[in-house]
């Protein structure tokens, strides 16, 4: 909802090494600064008087202050045409079921007949989409004001400027039917001025009809007559942070950080709440920098952002990149299919910058939107992606072109029913705009989400039909299991059972450094998928990872082993017998180069013991007893080893307080970088190692 007089926040001043925004600035944009500022002044001005009495001087302010507007006719025009494209049915729509089945086969036709919209900037562009959105929520309540006020009988020539009326109406409410002052050198619309004229005229029939409304409804404002699934997630979108995830290929994450203390921005940990000049370090993403909500605007102008140093991204869109790092090789190549703006790819580029990979981003529809995402991989610096206009589902999976592809990103066109704020998605990462007609009302359409569900098997079932590819990784935005699992699993049952592979496909946990109490509790990740739901802290999303695994125990623990060992996560034999001479000194761990502290070590990977064979039980469906029961070989395989280790170790450092800080297997086995943990209260945390974690490496890019 755009801001009002007792909602918007005054910006806080600029800070001395911040950049000067560029001249083609949007004329709104810097009037409605201006207009702020002096908003400021004139009331500390007021409050400052001796004579006047703290309940004088608000009654003062509220009497002679104009509320500014943000909108100029140029936007007052592009938000009336994304109106006009995804409004909701009228009463008589409604009323008719022959005319809502017409509304519903005609609207995907419409948005794509929507005129080209053209924008100065993305401060514009977001300012015609926030003003769309809100007369979209609000488009009932305003049909019923307008019909009792009979607004049309009396000016019956702006029937044919419907959403020229409505959007005018959104803001003139807003703003309590104050007459609109033009900007500097704007360029008027005829037609916005004849409304606007209009509504100026009725001002009185229409704010008593809103208030009859909203007595009626026994609401405090007419916010409070939208759904409260509605106005939950505006709720909860105003209190979010901002993320900026680094470009690795022009800086350094280290540099960005000193480059914001540099400007007087405190680093602080990252579950303390953002206030003032403060920013974070996200926990499961590295790259990846919190601040604020209300530095926005700051970050936009700033010199690191312009010169595409850091990209501007909503955490649940950096968990996919994330999940995709440790799985291409130095030479693999990656599909991403649904590129949107591209932000995601090249954050996939930003992550894998030191290799020799290559990508194909599927999902421009005409040759300008293959050219603007380009032209988005250009500002980061990023070469080698092509982005074809084609159809994924039209493309060979045996074409040699195709050859290296190993992994295959699918970023669904889902529900997004777990975006808590639409807007950004759309001026952010190029989102179609039809979410805003979807989430305007709240309301479930189940049979559009089981349309989109089919769709999206329909993606991953050609996605695995690729021979080299080793893992898919599936994500959406959606809180609902019908785009989420029951994809998966379905995708993966019918490709398995048609082609009868020795390397069947299997639904493995991505590898992200999750603490042992988070998956105790199922925070964020809930058994072998990722699920976070849309909360004060970012928007939700849904990630599940699915590779080639041998279906072998044996085969299978060599692979793991293997490229566990050619990655360096596992010693050589000369380590190994230096790290069981390796001590523990003054309550320090001692470094070594593949990320383990010296004391877990040589327990993680004990020597093999001579046992005696053990037959495991296999579970079948009829009583009688398998054939080809597995029946363990003698001496124990060099996973069980690894994992009954473990646990030893475990129960064995709970038992001596050992210094060693609580993190998970996953977490030390993938980390980069060793970390030294001083913090007594991680210490004394015993370890905690879940089922699901319990897996060196993976996919598995086996040769």
């Amino acid at each position: 909802m755009p801001p009002t007089a007792d909602t918007i926040t005054v910006p806080i001043s600029r800070s001395p090494h911040l950049p000067k925004r560029p001249q083609t600035v949007c004329p709104a944009y810097v009037a409605t600064r201006n207009a702020l500022r002096e908003r400021a002044k004139m009331k500390m001005k007021m409050q400052s008087q001796d004579l006047l009495v703290k309940v004088q001087s608000e009654r003062q302010f509220d009497f002679f202050y104009k509320e500014p507007c943000l909108y100029s006719h140029k936007v007052y025009v592009n938000s009336a045409k994304v109106f006009e494209t995804l409004r909701h049915d009228s009463k008589e729509e409604r009323s008719n079921p022959i005319l809502q089945r017409k509304i519903q086969q005609t609207l995907a036709q419409r948005v794509k007949d929507i005129p080209q919209l053209e924008f100065e900037d993305d401060q514009e562009k977001r300012l015609t989409f926030e003003l769309a959105f809100t007369a979209l929520k609000f488009q009932g309540l305003f049909e019923d004001v307008l019909d009792d006020c009979a607004f049309f009988v009396t000016y019956p020539e702006h029937m044919e400027d419907l959403g020229l009326v409505m959007v005018i109406l959104c803001d003139y409410q807003t703003r309590k039917f104050q007459r609109r002052t033009p900007f500097t050198n704007e360029i008027l619309n005829s037609a916005a001025t004849d409304v606007e004229d209009a509504i100026s005229d009725c001002k009185t029939k229409l704010n008593a009809a809103l208030a009859r409304h909203r007595i009626k409804a026994s609401a405090p404002s007419i916010e409070y007559l939208l759904p409260e699934t509605v106005r939950s997630k505006e709720a909860i979108g105003s209190k979010q942070p901002v993320y900026t995830w680094v470009n690795q290929i022009k800086t350094s994450i280290s540099d960005v950080i000193e480059q914001f203390k540099e400007e007087g921005f405190t680093l602080v940990n990252s579950e303390e709440k953002l206030v003032d000049k403060q920013f974070a370090v996200d926990p499961l993403c590295s790259d990846v920098l919190m601040f604020p909500g209300e530095y926005r605007e700051d970050l936009v102008d700033h010199d690191l952002y312009l010169g595409g140093k850091i990209v501007i991204q909503d955490k649940s869109s950096c968990i996919a990149p994330h999940s995709i790092k440790h799985l291409l090789g130095d030479d693999s190549d990656i599909i991403h299919v649904n590129v949107g703006a591209g932000l995601t790819t090249a954050h996939i580029a930003s992550l894998i910058n030191n290799s020799n990979n290559h990508a194909w981003a599927f999902g421009a529809k005409s040759t300008s939107e293959s050219k603007a995402i380009q032209a988005q991989f250009e500002k980061c610096g990023i070469k080698g992606i092509k982005v074809p206009t084609d159809s994924f589902l039209d493309i060979d999976y045996d074409d040699s072109k195709y050859k290296n592809v190993r992994v295959i990103l699918v970023t669904a066109d889902c529900s997004r029913s777990a975006v808590t704020n639409p807007v950004d998605f759309i001026v952010n990462e190029g989102e179609d705009m039809k979410i805003l007609k979807d989430m305007a009302t709240g309301d479930v359409n189940m049979s559009r989400i089981t349309e989109l569900s089919t769709a999206h098997m329909n993606i991953m079932k050609h996605a695995m039909k690729f021979s080299k590819v080793q893992a898919v990784v599936y994500m959406t935005r959606s809180i609902h299991e019908t785009e989420n699992e029951n994809v998966v699993v379905k995708s993966v049952e019918y490709t398995n059972m048609v082609q009868q592979r020795k390397f069947p496909w299997r639904v493995v946990p991505p590898v992200l450094p999750f603490s042992g109490e988070e998956i105790e509790k199922k925070i964020g990740i809930i058994g072998k998928y990722i699920k976070f739901h849309p909360t004060e802290k970012s928007s939700g999303c849904f990630v599940a990872v699915v590779t080639r695994e041998p279906e072998d125990a044996k085969e299978a623990a060599r692979d793991v082993l293997a490229r566990a060992q050619a990655r360096g996560l596992l010693p050589t034999k000369k380590s190994k017998e230096k790290l069981v001479n390796s001590e523990i000194t003054n309550g320090e761990v001692d470094h070594i180069p593949n990320g383990h502290d010296a004391e877990a070590e040589p327990k993680l990977l004990p020597k093999r013991g001579k046992k005696g064979s053990r037959k495991l039980p296999v579970h079948h469906a009829s009583s009688t007893p398998h054939p080809k029961a597995y029946v363990k070989p003698q001496g124990v395989s060099p996973v069980a080893s690894y994992i009954n280790a473990a646990m030893k170790w475990r129960r064995h450092s709970a038992s001596t307080k050992s210094t060693v800080s609580g993190m998970s297997v996953g977490s030390r086995l993938y980390q980069s970088q060793t970390k030294v943990f001083t913090d007594k209260k991680l210490k004394d945390q015993t370890r905690h190692v879940s089922e699901h974690i319990k897996v060196i490496k993976h996919p598995a890019p086996f040769r």
